[in-house]
C-alpha cells in the first residue's frame, strides 16, 4: 500500500495514549508525557493540535489546543519570562485565526499584542496572558489547553516565577485552563529548586503517562508513509524492521533508511548498529535515561535475573515502554538497543564492577546486598579503577587516608579488606576477584567501574 505523501495521519493514531490523555484534558486535568529522544513527541504535538482529531475525540469545539513549541522561542536580548509570555499570547491568536473567531476578539487580540510590543516586558505579558484567558474563558466559555513540545529548556531555563504565575493563572481559571507538557523526565527531576516550582509541578503528578513506542499497528502506517516518500516497496521487510525497532519511532525511520540503502542490506542488529544514524538513535535513548535507569538497562540486556531492582527505576522504564513484561521476565524494548546496551557493558557483567555514578557495586551483574562503609566503597573503587593490576599497600593508605600519616604495616587495611570480602562472599583462603600478592598488594583481578556515560 502506497499512500500520498500529505496523507495525514489516521485518527487511530495512538489511541491507546491520546484516548485517555484527552479525556483528562477535557476534565480539566493538567498532563505530562514522559518519552526519551526520537519516540515521536512532535508528531504526537502536530496531532493533537488537529481540529478533526479533537472534533473526533471531543465532539464539539469547545476546548482549543494551543500548541507552544519551545524552538520557536528566540530570546535575543529580551527577558526569556517575556517570549515566553509573549508566544503563548501569539499562539492563542493564531489558533483564533485558524478557527475564523470573531472579528471582535482578534481586533481586541491584535490591539493587545501591538501594546505588549511597544512596552516588552515580563510583567505585562503575563497580565496579557491572564486578560486574554479571561476574555476567551470566562466571556466566551471555552477552555485552553496549553500544550508545551521540547518543555525541557523551558523548564530548565526560566525564572521560577514564570511558572509560578502560570499556576496562579491556572487557579484563577480552574478547569478552564489546562497545561500539557511534553518533556523526557518528570519535571520534579530536571531542576535543582524543586521545592520553588513545587506548585506548578505537582499539577501534573497525578496524570503522567508515558509516551511509549509505537503499537505494531501505528509502526506498520509510519512504514508505508516512509516507503510512499521513498517510492519504495516495503517487500515484506516490514515486520522484521517493526521488531528490530521496537516500535520507536526514530530507530524505526533510521532502520527504514539504511534497509534501502544498497550498502546496508543486512537486518541483524549488530549490522545495523555500525550505521551512524541507527547508533545515534540508541545513543539519543540511552543518555535520556537516568544512571539508575542506565543500570537496569544493564542488568536486562546482559540477560540476568532481577533481584530486588529498585520499583520506582523499573516502574520508570515500564512507563516509558522501554522495558517488557512477559510473565517472571524483563527484556528490553529493542533488539537493536539490547546489542548497543549490551556492548556498553561487554567485558564488565562478569566480576566486580563498581557504578561510579551510582556509588553502587555490581557482583556479576547484580548490585550487591550486603551495603558498603565509605571506606570499603573507597577501596574498592580503587582498586576497580586499577582493575588487572597489583595494587602497592602504601598507594592504597593514601587513598583511603591521605592526610594521615602512613605505615606500610598499617593494619586498618587488613581489616577493611576483609569485611570486603565477606560483603563479596570470598576469603583470603578461597579468593576469586580479590588476590593477595604477599609483598607486593593486592589485585582485583577481574571487574573495573562504569563511568558517566555521555
Amino acid at each position: 500500500m502506497v499512500l500520498a505523501n500529505h496523507t495525514p495521519l489516521p485518527l487511530s493514531y495512538r489511541a491507546e495514549l491520546v484516548r485517555p490523555l484527552l479525556a483528562n484534558l477535557r476534565a480539566g486535568e493538567c498532563c505530562s508525557v514522559i518519552g526519551v529522544g526520537g519516540t515521536g513527541k512532535s508528531n504526537l504535538t502536530r496531532f493533537l493540535q488537529r481540529q478533526d482529531v479533537q472534533q473526533a475525540y471531543w465532539n464539539d469545539e469547545l476546548t482549543w489546543v494551543v500548541g507552544i513549541d519551545s524552538n520557536g522561542l528566540i530570546f535575543d536580548e529580551l527577558k526569556p519570562e517575556y517570549v515566553a509570555a509573549a508566544l503563548m499570547i501569539d499562539r492563542v491568536i493564531n489558533e483564533a485565526e485558524n478557527r475564523n473567531h470573531s472579528s471582535e476578539f482578534l481586533t481586541w487580540a491584535y490591539d493587545l499584542r501591538n501594546r505588549l510590543d511597544a512596552n516588552p516586558g515580563s510583567h505585562l505579558a503575563l497580565r496579557s496572558l491572564q486578560d486574554m484567558c479571561r476574555r476567551l474563558c470566562e466571556k466566551e466559555h471555552l477552555q485552553l489547553v496549553f500544550l508545551f513540545d521540547q518543555f525541557d529548556d523551558l523548564w530548565q531555563k526560566l525564572d521560577a516565577r514564570f511558572f509560578l504565575s502560570l499556576r496562579s493563572i491556572r487557579d484563577q481559571f480552574k478547569y478552564q485552563v489546562v497545561y500539557l507538557v511534553m518533556t523526557r523526565d518528570r519535571l520534579q527531576r530536571m531542576r535543582p529548586d524543586t521545592s520553588e516550582v513545587e506548585s506548578f509541578w505537582e499539577l501534573f503528578s497525578s496524570h503522567t503517562f508515558g509516551l511509549k513506542p509505537y503499537t505494531e499497528k501505528d509502526a506498520m502506517v509510519m512504514l508505508e508513509r516512509l516507503a510512499a516518500r521513498a517510492q519504495a516497496n516495503l517487500e515484506g521487510t516490514a515486520d522484521e524492521m517493526v521488531e528490530l525497532s521496537g516500535g520507536h519511532s526514530g530507530l524505526l525511520r533510521a532502520i527504514f533508511w539504511a534497509s534501502y540503502d544498497a550498502e546496508h542490506k543486512s537486518l541483524s542488529p549488530t549490522a545495523l548498529l555500525r550505521i551512524a544514524a541507527i547508533s545515534e538513535e540508541c545513543r539519543k535513548i540511552w543518555i535520556a535515561l537516568s544512571p539508575e535507569e542506565q543500570a537496569l538497562c544493564r542488568i536486562i540486556a546482559g540477560g540476568s535475573p532481577l533481584h530486588a531492582p529498585d520499583q520506582e527505576v523499573l516502574d520508570e522504564l515500564l512507563l516509558k515502554g522501554l522495558v517488557h513484561h512477559d510473565q517472571s521476565s524483563f527484556t528490553l524494548f529493542s533488539p537493536v538497543f539490547a546489542t548497543y546496551v549490551r556492548r556498553k557493558i561487554e567485558g564488565n557483567i562478569s566480576g566486580i564492577v563498581v557504578d561510579i555514578p551510582l556509588r553502587q557495586v555490581r557482583l556479576d551483574g547484580q548490585p550487591l546486598q550486603q551495603s558498603l562503609t565509605p571506606l570499603e566503597f573507597k577501596l574498592i573503587e580503587y582498586l576497580a579503577l586499577h582493575a588487572g593490576m597489583v595494587c602497592k599497600r602504601e598507594d592504597l593508605m593514601q587513598a583511603l587516608y591521605s592526610e594521615d600519616s602512613l605505615d606500610r604495616n598499617d593494619q586498618r587495611l587488613d581489616a577493611i579488606l576483609a569485611r570486603l570480602r565477606r560483603a563479596l562472599g570470598e576469603s583470603a583462603q578461597n579468593s576469586r576477584y580479590l588476590i593477595t600478592h604477599r609483598g607486593g598488594g593486592i589485585q582485583l583481578v577481574q571487574g573495573g567501574v562504569v563511568q558517566p556515560v555521555s
